[in-house]
């Protein structure tokens, strides 16, 4: 069984996660069209792959039946679950594809390639994958259908630990940085950065079948039979690598006479085994070819399987992201975090000039400016030796003035709010009132304030409060006002994170 169980999994498998930080962090910047035209560049590369790899399985099949014609005996159970897996395989890949489709018609609507899912005018737009994943719920159908076909290969290789759990990996829906599957692969990404991840999850669909019908091929024990007709096929760890990390491919004989041990060449030289290891130095396309010898026997001339393959490699770029805003602000804690693909978080180092930085773990830090300007910029340990991996220049702002209110317990105990309104006086009065100040629920950065003193204008009259109750003066006026009289609150001093005392807007209610 070469080939396949001894063929490592878990690299590749980091090298996928690993592009769900890249992607979920570059939204946290300013996304130029370049890096969107790179997701296209990477799509059109993963959609090449899903096209070479579905042409190699149809071989398979084809040899599978061969085998099958020759000893059904041995192969019929065996093609039956291979054929299983063609039918999920087909499914979920034609699913998946229609879900392309939807995200594309939802941005570009009647403009949309609905045929390919692959011309996308809107690439930047962020709301279509969320209102069709998330608010139709269609990400919850698609994790399902994941889900079960991961289950489906798990339980065919059930006898196997490594592939199973290879298997058990590949198609992991678990949390991603703390988030929901769903939430980081749809929430405020842009459509050419879904599209890209979808086709990403095609491709693995293409290649665990690819292994797993030459993993059932094998377990057929049909090392006895004759075959007239054979293939190369490469099968990679990833067809897509960073610049200085190893490439890796597989290269197999399909359908071969266990009686004769094939012998592999790639330019010209013998390799050691079947698995082809490269470290490519620059960025760019790269492709080779070889052939496998396959030794004849009674003297007759070695048989020669030609093979061709490539892969592309990337510049290794950190990712740094705002946790809060593409700013950072005064005297505030501002969350940062830090990633690279393919480079664990502990192999990173973060320097910074116009600031501190105090590191929280995981690629998180909490960034203090002390200038109107923060560089920040990143290195990396990458096959033992350093690489810068590039940075960012951030603004700093004072944080702005957030908004005032009142807040007090209705007869139930349930707190309201009033920014401007009206209330009923005895509940208002009854219920603890408090003047406060922040930014709202729906603010992308959030900061405690302290209200130190405010005052209420009732005519020409001012009553005084100081700190953020209601003084028993404000109180008592207020409980034996007429109803329909207006009440101004106003003089609010509060202070947030960054010590700055700050005089507020005013705010206007009328007492029922």
């Amino acid at each position: 069984m070469s080939g396949t169980k001894n063929a490592p999994e878990t690299p590749r498998q980091k090298m996928i996660g690993m592009m769900y930080l890249v992607l979920t962090a570059m939204l946290a910047l300013n996304v130029s069209s370049e890096i969107l035209n790179g997701f296209k560049l990477v799509d059109d590369s993963l959609r090449t792959s899903i096209q070479s790899i579905e042409e190699q399985n149809q071989r398979l099949y084809q040899e599978f039946n061969a085998m099958n014609e020759k000893n059904p005996a041995k192969v019929e159970e065996w093609l039956k679950k291979a054929n299983k897996v063609r039918i999920e395989a087909d499914e979920l890949v034609a699913y998946l594809h229609r879900f392309k489709v939807e995200i594309v018609k939802r941005a570009d609507k009647e403009n949309a390639d609905t045929l390919y899912a692959r011309t996308i005018d809107r690439k930047d737009d962020l709301e279509a994958p969320a209102f069709f994943a998330l608010k139709q719920g269609n990400a919850k159908i698609l994790k399902e259908k994941l889900e079960s076909y991961q289950q489906l290969l798990v339980g065919f290789t059930s006898g196997d630990a490594r592939i199973s759990t290879a298997f058990s990996n590949l198609f992991n829906t678990g949390e991603i940085n703390g988030k929901p599957w769903a939430v980081a692969t749809f929430e405020s990404m842009p459509v050419s950065a879904v599209i890209t991840i979808l086709s990403k999850y095609q491709t693995d669909v293409r290649n665990s079948e690819a292994k797993m019908i030459q993993y059932l091929k094998e377990m057929t024990d049909e090392g006895d039979a004759r075959v007239n007709q054979f293939n190369a096929f490469v099968v990679a760890e990833s067809n897509y690598v960073m610049e200085g990390q190893p490439y890796k491919a597989n290269i197999y004989l399909a359908a071969m006479d266990t009686t004769k041990k094939p012998v592999v060449f790639i330019g010209g030289s013998r390799l050691q085994g079947n698995t082809y290891s490269t470290t490519p130095g620059r960025s760019g396309e790269y492709t080779y070819s070889g052939y496998i010898e396959l030794p004849a026997i009674g003297g007759a001339q070695p048989q020669r399987l030609p093979f061709n393959a490539k892969y592309n490699v990337g510049k290794p770029v950190a990712i740094i992201s705002n946790d809060d805003l593409n700013i950072l602000y005064r005297g505030f804690d501002n969350s940062i975090s830090i990633s690279a693909p393919g480079i664990p978080t502990d192999n990173l180092r973060l320097s910074i000039t116009g600031g501190t930085a105090t590191p929280k773990g995981s690629g998180r830090y909490i960034v203090k400016p002390t200038a109107n300007s923060v560089e920040i910029s990143v290195s990396g340990i990458v096959s033992g030796r350093q690489v810068n991996l590039g940075g960012n220049t951030y603004r700093v702002k004072q944080l702005p003035d957030p908004k005032p209110y009142a807040v007090y317990k209705d007869a139930n105990g349930n707190v309201k709010t009033v920014f401007d309104g009206s209330v009923h006086g005895p509940t208002f009065v009854a219920g603890g009132p408090t003047v406060t100040a922040g930014y709202g629920e729906d603010a992308l950065v959030q900061a405690n304030f302290t209200v130190r003193s405010f005052a209420i204008r009732i005519g020409r009259r001012t009553y005084n409060s100081n700190g953020a109750r209601f003084s028993q003066e404000q109180i008592d006026v207020i409980s034996n006002m007429p109803s329909g009289t207006p009440v101004t609150i106003q003089r609010i001093r509060a202070v947030g994170p960054d010590g700055i005392e700050r005089n507020l807007s005013a705010v206007a209610i009328e007492v029922l």
